[in-house]
């Protein structure tokens, strides 16, 4: 295996490769340059000479050259703590050998406490020790790691997180498109992490805090590189190689940003600075049921339950409907036919169908029947809220909103495609609440409940029969979004409606095939040729009084690049036998993906931006960004799609709807 450690001038310009020769000089004068280089991992540090803080971190676990990029805001310190206090003292740095800097930090009485780093092949290694009785000076210590999210929304997926809001090891620290690290401890005595942040003044900060070890005890804290394996039943290497990276982008977690209280923390959100969402949990029951295992320690299904469990034990109001956001509120029914609902106060009717399929996915994946039979009563009153949306009786369940062009105020969408002003029978709403029903039938079954079970089996099967009927358009020849309370079909020329009935078995293959062959020939009829950033979300410009917000053609969800409705897409060309097609748009994002456009290393993220026209995760039909985000976890939908061409992974995923 090739292995070589460089330590000096010559690696910090070959991993840097942006400081002209002079300002390299005045750098190397004031701190170390410390990197390891490999084929598959890169290391690149840089130690300050004169306190114990490291003042520039970056790596690469895939060996693409990107370790020269710095994931810090601000340096990594070791702080040394006797109750509240922050403990001074003089410090002295070694290199022991050309893998090593050493920090010792002198205290009175002739003690002192080392913080020592490596690193070499096996990753990073920061070890602290002490010698003497320093407990006098110092009962504990912390290792700050301030992240700069505009670079990387560097993020923390743990399985553990305590009531408090902190995390326990094993964890990893996902660096998008850069690489992943699994935090291990070893040495006497717990470590303990914190995640915070704040996304006005754009910072994120992991804090991890231990005892001092006793003289002649280290603790040792160690970044080993996570490099997925390719999941059994995909054989295609080239193709995981270019995905497996980013995998770990859909996978982001909130540090308490958004939200409002420490129970967020720790829950699946769109970036760990923005909000969690209840209405696309089904994404993330997709991941943990194709890849459940992300490294030693670190699984999918513990993060799938607590976010499951966040929306049901917070965000579900008196009548069983979620909250959209965790800094929403959920409506009540009394306010049914209000149009309009200011403030906070939000009335989707995705939410509680995705949260089902996500209580579903969890026990799918871990066959938690103790957990279910806690949980079904919370489960049956969520899905009774549906059910009573069935205001007519015909099998479809309706929003609040009447869904009529131009009917309410902006801003109170009723699912997450929340720029169009949709309403009462929504055609993606219905596919998302006949999967629920269908997890529901199977959640029942699981616990020997025959009657329960019929009657989720029963909804779906009327939801059904429903459903082609209540959406088609003959005009166009695939399915309409939503049809208003006054009878009107709002066809706004996307795919989105056919996919997402096609992946969940509403439609049948061969009529599937011919919808979708309906809209692939109007697609190409614009001359949309960039694949590599996905398809337009529809191919027409939507009237204005069909929008809520964003009214330009091609930006945002008025026909941009969305990146994750692609993956519906992908999926419904795979299922229906468009094989063609379907490789035409993976092959072009994936190499987008492995390849990146962006600085930062991202292909379908630019960093943390949170301003509307700069984001990476939406994009005009030229390339430029169109979204606000920066990073979208949604986006990396699509990898899933790359597995789920495979019947039998898309039979794991999909179980009971076809």
């Amino acid at each position: 295996m090739f292995k070589k450690v460089l330590l000096g001038f010559a690696v910090y310009i070959g991993l840097s490769a942006v400081l002209a020769a002079a300002e390299v000089k005045e750098v190397l004068r004031q701190s170390i340059p410390l990197a390891y280089v490999s084929p598959s991992l890169q290391l690149n540090l840089e130690a300050d000479r004169e306190s114990a803080r490291i003042t520039r971190m970056g790596w690469d676990t895939d060996g693409t050259n990107r370790a020269g990029i710095n994931l810090l805001k601000a340096p990594v310190e070791l702080r040394l703590l006797k109750g509240a206090d922050v403990v001074n003292a003089q410090t002295r740095v070694e290199t022991p050998n050309a893998e090593t800097v050493r920090y010792t930090l002198a205290l009175p009485g002739e003690t002192w406490i080392a913080w020592e780093i490596v690193v070499g092949a096996d990753g990073l290694r920061m070890q602290v020790s002490s010698s003497g009785d320093v407990s006098k000076n110092a009962d504990r210590a912390q290792l700050v790691f301030p992240f700069e999210p505009a670079t990387a929304v560097t993020c923390i997926i743990s399985n553990n997180w305590t009531a408090d809001g902190t995390f326990l090891l094993p964890a990893i620290l996902s660096a998008p498109d850069l690489g992943q690290m699994l935090l291990t401890h070893t040495g006497k005595g717990q470590l303990e992490g914190r995640i915070e942040g704040n996304r006005k003044e754009r910072w994120v900060t992991v804090t991890m805090e231990f005892s001092i070890p006793p003289d002649g005890v280290a603790s040792t804290l160690a970044f080993t590189p996570v490099v997925l394996p390719r999941p059994a039943g995909f054989a295609d290497d080239r193709q995981w190689q270019a995905a497996r990276r980013g995998w770990f982008n859909l996978i982001q977690l909130s540090c308490g940003a958004s939200g409002g209280s420490k129970d967020v923390i720790g829950v699946w959100a769109n970036n760990v600075l923005s909000d969690p969402v209840s209405s696309v949990l089904y994404m993330l029951v997709d991941a943990t049921l194709l890849v459940p295992e992300l490294a030693p320690g670190v699984s999918m299904p513990p993060i799938l339950r607590r976010s499951v469990e966040y929306w049901i034990d917070h965000k579900t109001n008196e009548d069983g409907l979620i909250a959209y956001t965790a800094r929403g509120t959920a409506g009540r029914e009394a306010e049914r036919e209000q149009e309009g609902n200011p403030g906070d106060n939000q009335n989707v009717m995705d939410s509680n169908p995705s949260v089902l399929i996500g209580a579903w996915g969890y026990v799918k994946a871990t066959d938690d029947i103790e957990w279910l039979r806690g949980r079904i009563e919370d489960l049956e009153f969520i899905s009774a809220y549906m059910e009573r949306r069935d205001v007519d009786g015909d099998g479809l369940i309706e929003s609040k909103q009447s869904g009529n062009s131009g009917s309410r105020p902006p801003r109170n969408p009723d699912c997450a495609w929340d720029c169009y002003t949709s309403g009462h029978k929504n055609a993606y709403v219905n596919t998302l609440a006949y999967r629920a029903w269908r997890g529901m039938a199977d959640l029942e079954k699981r616990l020997g409940r025959t009657e329960q079970e019929r009657h989720y089996q029963q909804k779906a099967d009327q939801l059904k029969a429903a459903f082609v009927p209540a959406f088609y358009n003959p005009e166009t020849g695939w399915l309409g979004f939503w049809r208003s309370r006054d009878g009107v079909l709002h066809d706004i020329h996307s795919d989105a409606p056919t996919s997402f009935a096609i992946n969940y078995g509403l439609v049948e293959k061969q009529k599937g095939r011919e919808m979708l062959g309906r809209f692939w020939s109007a697609l190409k009829e614009t001359g949309f040729t960039r694949f590599d950033l996905g398809t337009p979300v529809n191919v027409r410009p939507i009237p204005r009084e069909e929008m809520e917000a964003y009214f330009d053609f091609q930006q945002f969800l008025n026909g941009g690049c969305c990146v994750s409705n692609t993956s519906y897409l992908l999926n419904a060309l795979y299922i229906t036998g468009m094989t063609e097609e379907a490789n035409l748009i993976l092959e072009a994002m994936l190499k987008r993906q492995q390849d990146g456009v962006f600085p930062n290393g991202g292909g379908f993220q630019n960093g943390f931006v949170d301003r509307m026209g700069s984001g990476a995760e939406v994009f005009d039909w030229s390339g430029n960004p169109a979204g606000y985000e920066g990073h979208l976890v949604y986006c990396w939908a699509f990898l899933h799609s790359m597995l789920l061409r495979e019947p039998a992974l898309r039979e794991v995923v999909y179980e009971g709807c076809f």
